[in-house]
């Protein structure tokens, strides 16, 4: 027997991450992740839930969550108590703070940042806290930049700005071999930094065992408003390098400006390009 849903009900279902499927019928219930991380015992749940209530798969979303898809609305509530029995919970939509992205910067040996732990700490502090709009924070290990940061309403990207000590160089050529983006070069029998070319990962000062070159300054860039979709937009860098632990209460700084001087589901990006991002950057920093 069929079971009519009201539009009303449709949406407060949407609001928990169970969404409505144009399969008549059938409902996409999307479950968080921890900064994209599952414990084996929980995909374990996964597989046994999606054979038992859906039709046996599951998918990953944009922003490391799993959907399991095909749920009929009367196994809504069974589904929902197996996922908690598993500390799984569904959630990811809405005017808040939504899922938090981190690539594998805690384990991956470009990693100069615990992306997945930063990302978890963000989580735990702010994710679905009510906003203007839906808003979205990346976390990326490295300039390589694989988790796409700046398309986030915010993006964290490490930054580490160097200094060269030209007594030390022997021109060993260990800094220009590692150097990808070719801001180091020899020239007139010295070492020449383009910094123009630079993208800050700091490799070239690990590299240099003589001191030649060094970490002047490491820490985070924040990119603001960002956003995916049908105006895609890369953010842009607020001028000023963060510690780690200065990150959550920047964090939280923005989010307040936001939520002060953005319209009704206007974007963070809308807002910015409303504003002007030297008049946003001046009231933040």
């Amino acid at each position: 027997m069929d079971i009519k849903v009201s539009t009303e009900e449709k949406a407060v279902l949407k609001s928990q991450a169970i969404i409505a499927q144009k399969q008549e019928g059938y409902y996409s219930i999307r479950i968080l992740s921890n900064a994209g991380n599952f414990t084996s015992d929980q995909l374990s749940a996964f597989s046994k839930i999606s054979s038992k209530y859906g039709k046996g798969y599951l998918g990953l979303t944009t922003r490391l969550c799993i959907e399991i898809p095909y749920i009929k609305h009367e196994d809504i509530e069974a589904v929902k108590k197996e996922l908690a029995e598993n500390n799984l919970v569904n959630g990811g939509t809405g005017k808040k703070v939504r899922p938090i992205t981190a690539c594998k910067g805690t384990v991956c040996v470009h990693g100069l940042l615990d992306t997945q732990g930063l990302a978890s700490n963000i989580h735990n502090e702010y994710f679905g806290r009510e906003l203007p709009a839906k808003f979205k924070i990346g976390v990326v290990g490295c300039p390589n930049n694989c988790g796409k940061a700046q398309l986030n309403d915010i993006g964290i990207i490490p930054h580490v700005d160097i200094e060269i000590n030209e007594n030390n160089c022997v021109l060993c050529g260990k800094c220009i071999k590692v150097c990808k983006e070719g801001a180091l070069v020899k020239e007139n029998k010295k070492l020449v930094y383009k910094e123009d070319l630079c993208v800050h990962c700091g490799k070239c000062a690990t590299a240099c065992g003589l001191g030649a070159i060094r970490k002047k300054s490491e820490g985070v860039k924040l990119y603001l408003g960002g956003r995916f979709g049908r105006r895609a937009k890369m953010g842009e860098p607020l001028n000023k390098l963060f510690k780690e632990e200065e990150i959550l209460p920047m964090l939280d700084k923005i989010m307040t400006y936001y939520n002060e001087n953005a319209n009704p589901l206007e974007r963070l990006s809308a807002m910015i390009e409303r504003i002007g991002f030297e008049e946003v950057e001046k009231n933040l920093l």
